[in-house]
């Protein structure tokens, strides 16, 4: 094990230079459709029995309902459902808030430890700019002045202004329109072993994630901006890769009788044309927590046919493969928790998307089956590689500045986990020797790229993770 993990080690450190000099090489990068403001906020046993204590008939209806985590938040009772399932599993989850007085309570009795940027494509924005790249190009809607404040202040990023007929690039502080906080973002986070005790209920965590609870009434509908389409098909020459976001805060249902197919249509219709226009431009689709099935579907129908790529994690791959028929992949892949029933999921999901690639990314490890053809797959292990330093060295120092920090996640260790699942694959695969060094084979029309990751034991900060893993994988990853 000693001599792999060397091997390993080497591998993420003679790869980081190459690495980091191909971030000079992307000409730009488009990031949408979801900038929000989080509120974060540390998980404290005692406050969370406090409140219960105080309401009775809340701690009840918690206590009766636990384990029946709802699609959506409509109740203080839905929210706290929500957090405790999350806490007992360690799984990471998100919810939306559908009623304003849930959002009131929430603010009442938890409020939030402090503000940040938040939202997918924000939280891109903020982790991509400091390592130099080119231009990053950010959707925000609505871009009030608080929003914009919490944008980091980096001459590389921008937002899409229309000015006298022309579509120019500005950054975000000098492109903000009005002033207001229009949505929140609760993170909720916990360490792990944290232990919670009330009465009718102990638990202690597992491991370290968050519970995200989001209120975003004026997104909720993922109405693009006609001045953003525009912009980008008039501008998309300037720039090779699409990070594409945001579609779990739609809900199933609106008041006056339209549905979620209604909002992603429009969509679905801009990414072809976008596609068609500009062929060059990479397209990758990150995934998130999403409890409806019947928006997953939506985007499973309308939104993936028209990208290259998609970035999941194991519990957002047993949710995909539910909507596609395979139920047994997804109870394999959640009760035995093998890297082959992992594997067998992936391939099925590649199977009935078409897509050129998806990235599997979960604690320890990150797995990424590709068309034959589409990039070398050495392309793909160096984005990979890069995004797991990257990932590293987030977690040790809780910010990155500029693409020299990103060196301070080679000390981090490699994950036991990680390694563990590569040798059960190489077994699995009847892989030679190269394949637990190099983490590259040859799976039937597939290539299939694997590493191990390197794990911070105790991070000082989870929260956007999968976001910089996904996208800056994708995009060195991916790069000509």
């Amino acid at each position: 094990m000693l001599e792999l993990v060397d091997s390993w080690n080497g591998l993420y450190e003679r790869s980081l230079p190459e690495n980091l000099a191909k971030i000079d090489q992307v000409p730009g990068v488009v990031l949408g459709f979801h900038a929000t403001i989080d509120g974060l906020k540390a998980v404290r046993p005692d406050e969370l029995a406090r409140i219960l204590a105080e309401d009775d008939a809340l701690r009840q209806e918690v206590l009766e309902s636990l384990g029946q985590v709802p699609l959506e938040i409509n109740s203080p009772a839905d929210l706290v459902i929500g957090l405790l399932d999350s806490m007992q599993k360690g799984k990471a989850l998100q919810l939306m808030i559908r009623s304003e007085e849930t959002f009131n309570w929430t603010m009442d009795k938890f409020g939030y430890d402090r503000l940040r940027i938040g939202g997918t494509s924000g939280n891109m924005a903020n982790y991509l700019a400091p390592l130099g790249f080119a231009k990053i190009l950010v959707y925000a809607n609505p871009l009030t002045k608080e929003q914009a404040e919490l944008f980091i202040d980096k001459p590389n990023l921008f937002v899409l202004v229309e000015e006298d007929g022309k579509f120019v690039l500005k950054p975000p502080r000098k492109a903000y329109e009005g002033e207001g906080v229009y949505a929140v973002h609760w993170i909720f986070e916990y360490p792990t072993d944290l232990k919670v005790k009330i009465p009718g209920l102990e638990l202690t965590t597992p491991r370290a994630n968050r519970y995200i609870a989001a209120w975003n009434p004026i997104n909720n509908r993922l109405q693009v901006r006609e001045d953003f389409k525009r912009g980008l098909l008039d501008r998309a020459a300037d720039f090779s890769h699409f990070v594409i976001s945001g579609f779990h805060i739609l809900s199933e249902n609106y008041p006056d009788g339209s549905t979620y197919r209604e909002c992603l249509l429009p969509v679905a219709d801009y990414l072809g044309q976008l596609k068609e226009a500009a062929p060059h431009l990479k397209q990758h689709y990150e995934f998130a927590s999403i409890a409806s099935p019947k928006i997953r579907q939506g985007i499973v129908d309308l939104i993936l046919p028209h990208v290259d790529s998609l970035g999941l994690n194991e519990v957002e791959l047993c949710a995909l493969l539910r909507n596609i028929g395979r139920a047994s992949l997804a109870e394999d892949i959640e009760a035995q928790d093998t890297i082959q029933a992992v594997l067998a999921g992936l391939v099925a999901l590649m199977e009935h998307t078409k897509l050129n690639r998806i990235h599997l990314h979960d604690l320890g490890y990150y797995l990424c089956l590709q068309q034959k053809g589409f990039v070398p797959p050495k392309q793909t292990r160096a984005g990979l590689l890069l995004a797991a330093t990257l990932a590293a060295a987030r977690s040790l120092t809780g910010r990155i500045d500029d693409k020299a920090d990103i060196k301070e996640g080679l000390g981090v260790d490699l994950s036991p986990r990680g390694l563990s699942r590569l040798q059960a694959l190489a077994a699995h695969l009847e892989a030679d020797q190269g394949f637990l060094t190099e983490g590259i084979a040859s799976y039937g029309p597939y290539d299939l790229v694997f590493i191990p990751t390197k794990i911070v034991p105790k991070p000082v900060l989870t929260v956007g993770l999968g976001d910089i893993i996904s996208s800056s994988a994708f995009i060195i990853g991916t790069m000509e």
